[in-house]
């Protein structure tokens, strides 16, 4: 290098690119790779970069990609439902990511999605709090679930009787949200030795958020009889319906 030449960090280089909208950037890749700061408490740096990506359009590509992936569960059997948001939707907050919070986009086309293990997950855990008998009882702690737990979602030593296919969302019809967490006192949060007062600063987390309508699909595994799964299908799409309306998935369902 030629010693009059000056090094810049990456960061700093940054400053000088700007969003490029016309070429319809990875949603997911500009998250990772484009925060200014990483100072703690640069809070605008952070919410910047949350507005851009909540800002980047859909990608061309996706509408066809989606078409492919409907037609591709109906081949397989599976059955579809349309699902749409009440409120905004948060999967994968805590996932890892250069901002204290995160949410799941889809890897090749940076759309929001539900994951069919969130699905899965939150039907069992509403089968096990509210359907009545042993059948639906669970402890995960054990190992151990009930006849119908078992039968349906399956145990570590064989699978359950139907699959659960990821949720993405219908080209055109979804959005991200630029959002925030403000907890008025992170020091008594912490579990440190400070009451809360009226003198404590709060702290900004900005985060992304989706609302939207999704499409949610269930199949018989392989190997499973379609005349035997019928019956369990069509009281897991009902165990479902009321999960998603009463228990909400994803983060911050409260």
């Amino acid at each position: 290098m030629n010693p009059s030449e000056t090094k810049i960090s990456r960061r700093e280089a940054l400053r000088a690119i700007s969003l490029p909208m016309d070429k319809e950037p990875h949603r997911g890749l500009w998250l990772d790779k484009f925060l200014e700061s990483t100072e703690r408490e640069d809070t605008e740096a952070k919410r910047s970069l949350v507005r851009e990506v909540a800002g980047i359009p859909e990608p061309g590509e996706y509408a066809a990609f989606f078409e492919r992936y409907r037609k591709a569960l109906t081949a397989l059997g599976a059955e579809l439902c349309k699902a749409e948001t009440l409120s905004r939707l948060v999967v994968g907050l805590g996932g890892e990511g250069v901002l204290e919070t995160s949410l799941t986009l889809h890897r090749s086309y940076g759309v929001p999605y539900i994951p069919g293990s969130a699905l899965k997950g939150l039907a069992s855990r509403y089968a096990h709090l509210y359907l009545e008998g042993e059948a639906w009882r669970r402890d995960l702690a054990k190992f151990q679930r009930g006849e119908a737990q078992a039968a349906l979602f399956g145990t570590t030593e064989e699978q359950g009787l139907v699959v659960f296919f990821d949720a993405l969302p219908f080209p055109g019809k979804w959005r991200l949200h630029p959002d925030l967490l403000n907890p008025h006192h992170p020091a008594y949060y912490r579990g440190e030795a400070e009451p809360p007062a009226d003198w404590d600063s709060p702290t900004p987390v900005p985060f992304l958020s989706a609302t939207g309508t999704f499409l949610l699909a269930l199949a018989p595994a392989p190997g499973v009889d379609r005349k035997a799964a019928h019956p369990w299908l069509r009281a897991l799409w009902q165990i479902l319906a009321w999960a998603l309306r009463e228990e909400g998935v994803g983060a911050k369902t409260s």
